[in-house]
């Protein structure tokens, strides 16, 4: 018989591609209700915060009494809920990154049975923020590798940083180190939403007011993934912390050489010789990818790639974690 799970999901960007493998799996019921937006601003924001409040209180209690494990896909507020409630269940969750400044303290964790995570190095942090009696797994499933195929390419003299515009990602930081850089050959790919239209604008400015417009690129929205890793030869995280950065493993996978600070965790997705702390630091990596010849270059590339794949596949992927629940 198989167990009867229910899905509680904020946002199901970093799940979605695994609910048909679920669905197999499990007798699945998703609760996954239209979001609060974070702020008040009109009087239809007030009404989606009353719907999903509506919803918590009437559809929530209901998945829970009928569900043998409730997995929460994020540690917020829908967590938060569940585990001031004594359900005769198995709940457990995943957590990213914001939940463990945002939410941790808000949450109690000794009513949770189990949390994972997405890297060692958030494993680990959670730890050290109090004694917590559950269990701890370090999971990947996020990605399909198979649709991120390895391309071998010729340089193209271009490197490139993807993901949400914000100033927690250094996009303005990076592009002003890679303007002061003697980098005359190389171009510098930008391409993702604008979280913060403040920030995008100074990213404009400084390109426009430096003259770097020929040298630097703000793409927007890539539609075609594979097609702008591709026209890359690097992949360059400047973020202050991440979890698993999608962008870096996304890179990798397809043949790019990644260059990223150092925040906590990177070294478990990215090859040591591209990690930098500095703006010497950063600037001998890129000296470092294009001094090597082509056989240098494409066995360092295949390397940290297989390197990549081997760490994130051999973690179990989430429902291969909850079956043992």
């Amino acid at each position: 018989m198989k167990k009867k799970v229910a899905l509680v999901i904020d946002n199901d960007h970093f799940i979605k591609q695994s609910l048909p493998e679920w669905k197999e799996k499990f007798e699945l019921k998703i609760f996954n209700p239209p979001r609060s937006p974070p702020k008040i601003r009109t009087p239809l924001d007030l009404i989606r915060v009353l719907r999903n409040k509506i919803a918590i209180r009437t559809q929530l209690p209901k998945l829970a009494d009928w569900a043998d494990i409730v997995f929460c896909e994020w540690a917020t507020h829908y967590l938060r809920w569940l585990a001031n409630k004594n359900y005769n269940n198995v709940l457990a969750c995943r957590m990213h990154r914001f939940e463990l400044d945002r939410h941790y303290n808000e949450i109690k964790w000794n009513n949770v049975d189990s949390v994972l995570f997405i890297s060692e190095a958030m494993e680990r942090k959670f730890h050290e923020k109090g004694k917590y009696h559950g269990k701890t797994y370090v999971t990947y499933d996020n990605l399909n590798f198979d649709n991120f195929p390895l391309i071998q390419k010729e340089k193209t003299m271009q490197i490139g940083m993807l993901g949400n515009i914000e100033p927690r990602k250094g996009v303005l930081d990076f592009v002003k180190d890679f303007g002061n850089m003697d980098l005359s050959n190389i171009k510098l790919s930008i391409a993702g939403k604008a979280k913060d239209t403040k920030y995008y604008g100074e990213i404009k400015e400084y390109i426009s007011e430096n003259n770097l417009e020929n040298k630097i690129f703000i793409e927007g929205y890539v539609e075609d993934l594979n097609k702008w890793y591709n026209s890359n030869d690097c992949i360059i995280s400047n973020s202050e912390h991440e979890g698993t950065q999608t962008s870096i493993v996304e890179g990798v996978a397809t043949g790019c050489w990644a260059i990223c600070r150092n925040w906590d965790g990177s070294e478990e997705i990215v090859d040591s010789k591209g990690i930098f702390s500095n703006l010497e630091e950063l600037k001998k990596c890129l000296e470092l990818f294009y001094n090597w010849d082509d056989n240098e270059r494409k066995r360092n590339i295949n390397d940290a790639r297989e390197n990549l794949i081997q760490t994130l596949t051999k973690r179990p992927k989430i429902h291969q974690i909850i079956s043992k629940f």
